[in-house]
């Protein structure tokens, strides 16, 4: 079994490489990070306090790769995620892979044993101008025997300067109280952004997030730069 993955890791690096290689368009990068006043993800809680959450992209004509995490400020055990993240856009199709880890503070993270980790193939559709709707379903594809899945719709609007969007998303196993398949996740996300400057905009956002399966609610905002 570990020599499986180790060569589903090294397919992996080498489809990269091989799409690098073969885009010809010049590369950008792009770095930024989120402040949350809690990290709610996919309808489930993940810290009790305000999140500080870091991201850095690279992307190369359709690929992207990237790094995105999530602190907690309240130096809670749980809370702190890390992750590694690629994808390859087909038009309004995007192909993804992302990589999940969870530090501990003051301990060893094990960052480099695969045990350590969990990975989820995904397949989202963004929308087009004729059909706005969006849909993604992320399968977990090493370190969940289970093999989880999570889907999840959204529709965008606009009301007077405002842009919505309404969300539906539902998951088995890992995502719901009894592992069976649940909605675990729906609500409304609303978001601004503020000219500060002629090159600074300051983007804000508020999610009205419910979760029958576990019978929770939360309003989170975050505040991007």
């Amino acid at each position: 079994m570990k020599t499986k993955k180790i060569g589903i890791v090294l397919i992996t690096i080498l489809s990269i490489t091989t799409i690098i290689a073969q885009e010809k368009s010049k590369g950008s990068f792009d770095l930024g990070v989120d402040f949350a006043s809690r990290y709610v993800w996919r309808g489930l809680e993940f810290s009790d306090s305000p999140a500080i959450q870091p991201y850095a992209e690279y992307s190369l004509g359709n690929f992207s790769l990237g790094a995105w995490a999530s602190y907690e400020t309240g130096g809670q055990v749980v809370g702190q995620e890390f992750d590694l993240y690629a994808s390859y856009a087909f038009g309004a199709v995007t192909l993804g892979f992302i990589d999940y880890s969870f530090p501990v503070d003051g301990f060893s993270d094990g960052h480099f044993q695969i045990k350590n980790h969990i990975g989820e193939a995904t397949l989202s559709f963004g929308g087009v101008d004729s059909f706005p709707l969006s849909a993604m379903i992320g399968v977990n594809v090493y370190n969940d025997d289970a093999n989880s899945i999570y889907t999840e719709i959204g529709y965008p609007f606009t009301i007077g300067e405002i842009g919505l969007s309404a969300f539906i998303g539902a998951g088995n196993k890992i995502y719901s109280i009894h592992g069976n398949y649940a909605i675990t996740n729906f609500g409304f996300t609303a978001t601004k952004e503020i000219k500060i400057t002629d090159s600074f905009n300051l983007n804000m956002s508020a999610s009205t997030i419910f979760n029958p399966n576990t019978e929770d609610a939360y309003l989170v905002f975050v505040l991007s730069l």
